[in-house]
């Protein structure tokens, strides 16, 4: 499939696993890709893309303005975003434990960052005759509760309804932009496996652990969550905004 040839997609936190996967995916469907991300490029790196990258700290909007200009500026137009940076809590505590910094060094960026990014694309989409595309990474932490992992959940459940916020107000203002929302499972990244193959004592172990948390029995992969935001940032789903998009093999309804 070719459904991204002359779109220009803009991926924050696109040096990590997850930017990676997504901006490999968008590329292989003809897609001009510029990854944002506060990093610096691993020269080292080879089994990505290597598309344009610019410095951008997502919590800053001055950053998201620098970032929009430079593209217009070099592309002309802006065709999808996708609000990918994210982090998750340094800590695993009980409610009343979570420190109010790291609170809002989460809201900040999984939070603050979307709601700077969504607004900087859409002053740029919305001069376009065919509009664009958002597409915001959440988790499904967002629709439960957590006995220890409070801080990163609210933050995830706040990005759900800034989704739709978004959404509605861009359709009623008639900006035709859509704004949709993916939410991962128990993804496997490079992070998480040496997180979990220490915990568990080996990667295989690690590995069976993970299946079991999915009625499919599956582990969820970039590439998997990747598919999801080609699929929402295409015309494909040129009827859908301010929806939901799980990918977690059917943990969240068992």
């Amino acid at each position: 499939m070719q459904r991204y040839t002359d779109r220009v997609v803009f991926i924050s936190g696109g040096l990590g696993d997850m930017g990676q996967a997504i901006a490999q995916r968008l590329a292989d469907e003809g897609a001009t890709v510029v990854l944002g991300d506060i990093a610096r490029p691993d020269p080292a790196r080879r089994d990505g893309p290597a598309p344009w990258v610019l410095p951008l700290d997502v919590t800053q909007p001055r950053s998201w303005d620098e970032a929009m200009q430079a593209i217009v500026e070099r592309h002309g137009r802006l065709d999808v975003l996708v609000n990918n940076a994210g982090v998750v809590s340094t800590q695993s505590v009980n409610f009343d434990e979570i420190d109010a910094g790291e609170w809002r060094r989460l809201f900040a960026i999984n939070v603050d960052g979307v709601f700077h990014g969504v607004q900087a694309a859409m002053r740029v989409m919305k001069r376009q005759a065919d509009g664009g595309a958002i597409v915001n990474m959440g988790s499904i932490a967002g629709f439960v509760g957590s006995a220890t992992g409070g801080a990163y959940g609210a933050s995830k459940s706040t990005l759900r309804n800034l989704t739709q916020q978004a959404a509605l107000s861009a359709a009623r203002a008639g900006y035709r932009i859509r704004v949709n929302a993916v939410h991962p499972g128990y993804v496997w990244t490079a992070l998480i496996a040496d997180k979990l193959a220490a915990q568990f004592g080996g990667v295989e172990a690690a590995q069976a652990a993970v299946r079991a948390m999915n009625p499919m029995q599956t582990i969820v992969t970039p590439e998997d969550v990747a598919a999801s935001v080609a699929f929402l940032g295409s015309d494909d789903a040129r009827m859908i905004t301010g929806a939901d998009l799980v990918v977690d093999g059917g943990r969240l309804i068992q």
